[in-house]
């Protein structure tokens, strides 16, 4: 075999296996998304959202096909909405068994069991695994739903963040009313590899964020402490705020029991979703994000292309997410550490080898 040809098989054995590693998955279906529909959620979102049988924003499983999406709960969705059901409650033997990569639970109105939230914990602790838990604001059964999600963060002892007893609401950046709040894809300077979740915006990365409730955090990962206003000079380490309502926006209390860190009347910017990456001992980080609004279920998520004719980017902000929180589970990269894989070691290895003229 002439050099030339050496050559070539050499490089025919880098576009192989990359001077990265061994050669990925294909796109579709490698992360697979849980939605939890077991604790009083919808799946709103998930399927198109109508207005008077015209559809207005598709359907989250009709969007994101590189997704293989899951969920908990009662079976008769498995035939609505042409998923797996992969069990009436969570445990961990299902997460692990169906490989979910990224666990959703949006407004739960009713309580996890304990062992719930233990599979859940054992499953964050193994680390490169996401969870976003969303809430509501403080109005009607909303204080129910924000106990139910701060219970949840306290059992698991894992992250600073939770969900104070207050709304937000915006009197100029908004759908039609207050309450309806246009809240902005725009994370903080500090965050990393922010460019993932700005990118493909047509609307500024504007949000729906319908009675939205506000992320605050408490000094100890188990609830217990002082509360506090998560800003950007005041946070918990490897912390950053994703989704923040504008300047306009102000604090209101609609029911009982009182806020712990932000003051009814008070104004400025708020954060409507947060994320903490946790870091492992000998292990990949896992992310935990917190909002005040849901991507999935909810009267009407995040996920909304339009509404009340205020045109959004609802369905280029969630997935921005999804994959800016897959990106933040890989090990960091260390200053002067060599990005190839093991792959191209051996190519590097072998191609003096090649190019030997054979005797």
């Amino acid at each position: 075999m002439n050099k030339s040809a050496l050559v070539l098989a050499a490089l025919v054995l880098f576009s192989i296996f990359g001077v990265f590693g061994m050669p990925k998955a294909s796109a579709a279906g490698e992360v697979v998304i849980a939605v939890d529909l077991a604790h009083g959620e919808n799946p709103k979102g998930l399927t198109d959202l109508t207005y008077k049988n015209e559809t207005l924003t598709e359907g989250m499983l009709k969007v994101l096909t590189d997704y293989t999406f899951v969920y908990f709960g009662d079976a008769k969705y498995e035939a609505d909405l042409g998923i797996k059901n992969i069990g009436d409650k969570i445990t961990y033997e299902a997460l692990k068994e169906n490989n979910v990569k990224i666990l959703v639970l949006g407004q739960p109105t009713s309580p996890l069991y304990p062992e719930e939230v233990e599979a859940i914990k054992k499953w964050l602790e193994e680390g490169d695994h996401v969870l976003w838990i969303a809430g509501d604001s403080d109005y009607g059964n909303g204080p129910k739903t924000i106990n139910f999600v701060n219970s949840v963060l306290d059992q698991l002892g894992l992250t600073n963040l939770r969900l104070d007893q207050a709304s937000v609401e915006d009197p100029v950046s908004n759908a039609g009313a207050p309450y309806r709040v246009v809240a902005y894809a725009n994370p903080w300077d500090d965050t990393p590899k922010r460019d993932i979740i700005v990118q493909g915006f047509e609307h500024d990365g504007a949000v729906l964020a319908h009675g939205p409730g506000v992320v605050a955090w408490v000094d100890g990962v188990d609830g217990s402490g002082d509360w506090h206003k998560l800003t950007p000079e005041e946070k918990p380490e490897n912390t950053y705020v994703l989704i923040r309502s504008t300047g306009n926006s102000v604090i209101k209390e609609n029911e009982d029991p009182a806020a712990n860190a932000y003051t009814a009347g008070e104004q400025g910017e708020f954060p409507i979703a947060a994320a903490q990456i946790i870091k492992l001992e000998g292990k990949n980080p896992s992310v935990i994000i917190v909002s005040g609004e849901t991507p999935i279920g909810g009267y009407e998520p995040m996920w909304a292309s339009v509404y009340y004719q205020k045109p959004l980017d609802g369905p280029k902000v969630v997935p921005n997410i999804f994959k800016w929180s897959i990106e933040m589970t890989k090990p960091e990269e260390k200053a002067g550490s060599s990005t190839c894989g093991p792959a191209a070691l051996i190519g590097l290895a072998v191609l003096p080898l090649l190019l030997r003229r054979r005797k």
